[in-house]
């Protein structure tokens, strides 16, 4: 008798234990088939909204925002985006997410030339960095510019056959089967209907709010701080240096134009590519932003010149520098690195 009661009492734990492994899996988590992880949110939403720029930011977004109205950014549609983001789920067998392409401790590119799918295909092109896309002022996206908003561009990757492998029947289909999303929509939207539309608005609304604003430069901007003599003069050749074609050439800032370092209404820039044509077949290509340029590997579409040293010693038109003045640009580049957007919490993974 005593016998059947300890083995009663020990299915009884059993059982509960079971449960509630099998619960905290079903609630919030991303099976790989390999290990779970489970979805670690704050009670309540990170600051996502509301953040309190530096005034040269300020103006720079008031004047080159491209968040629709119908799209603001809010602390639950940001917090559905990130979710988003990082989950795997949304490619075909759950080894990818849109995090493994553009890292957060990368500067949100990647640190190979050309990034990794699903099934061990590489893309065709370099992954541009996410940060301060919310700054570019015409919306369009990718290296050729084919996606008119960041909306129309976040859900092409996922049905990317070398990308994530997915239809979007199959996202809609695997995302109404996961039970953490409907409570996510109902906040980030006011019901749980998961549909096309609302999650690309989600996605982009979580992109949008990765902006770099506490790097060097932006202290110095603001008085805290001075550029030493050397970035001074790196900061003076950027602005007003001209390159081969001599007065009224375009200078560096031109094309990234201060304070993101990016201008959508400069002609995007040409680099001779016989394998790829670019925007409309023209052989140029998107000018993206210099933040964290000199933290990153790997630049331009395809990823063939290797960091901002070899392509300031490069011929490639209207990028290669003097060698006087390799070493003050290059200094002054380095004020433009914000270390903080790759570990801030908010734009990390929430699956522990």
């Amino acid at each position: 008798m005593p016998g059947k009661k300890f083995f009663v009492i020990t299915s009884l734990l059993l059982s509960v234990f079971l449960f509630q492994n099998c619960s905290k899996k079903d609630v919030g988590s991303v099976d790989t088939g390999q290990q779970v992880t489970v979805l670690n949110l704050p009670e309540t939403p990170f600051n996502y909204s509301n953040v309190s720029f530096p005034a040269h930011i300020t103006a720079a977004l008031a004047a080159n925002d491209n968040t629709p109205v119908n799209n603001a950014i809010t602390d639950d549609g940001a917090t559905l985006g990130r979710v988003l983001f990082y989950d795997k789920n949304l490619s075909f067998n759950k080894t990818i997410n849109c995090a493994s392409c553009h890292k957060q401790e990368q500067g949100f590119t990647d640190d190979a030339r050309l990034s990794e799918g699903f099934e061990g295909g590489l893309t065709t092109r370099n992954s541009m960095n996410l940060l301060n896309v919310r700054f570019y002022r015409s919306g369009k996206m990718f290296w050729d510019e084919r996606a008119g908003t960041l909306e129309e561009q976040v859900l092409q990757p996922v049905q990317n056959h070398i990308e994530m492998g997915m239809s979007i029947d199959s996202v809609l289909g695997r995302l109404n089967r996961l039970t953490y999303y409907p409570t996510l929509f109902t906040s980030a939207f006011g019901s749980a209907d998961i549909d096309t539309v609302r999650i690309a608005r989600a996605l982009s609304q979580f992109i949008r709010s990765i902006v770099t604003y506490q790097a060097r430069y932006d202290r110095v901007k603001q008085g805290l701080e001075v550029f030493t003599a050397t970035e001074r003069d790196g900061e003076q050749l950027f602005l007003n240096a001209t390159g081969p074609g001599g007065p009224g050439a375009p200078t560096c800032a031109t094309c990234h134009t201060p304070p993101m370092f990016l201008n959508s209404g400069a002609p995007p820039f040409t680099l001779p590519d016989n394998g790829d044509p670019g925007i409309l077949n023209e052989g140029r290509f998107k000018a993206g932003s210099l933040r964290n340029i000199t933290a990153t590997d790997n630049l331009f579409h395809n990823g063939s010149i290797s960091n901002v040293e070899t392509m300031l010693n490069s011929q490639i038109p209207a990028h290669g520098v003097a060698p006087p003045d390799r070493a003050k640009i290059l200094a002054f580049l380095r004020t433009l690195t914000d270390n903080t957007v790759t570990t801030d919490i908010r734009f990390s993974s929430p699956f522990k």
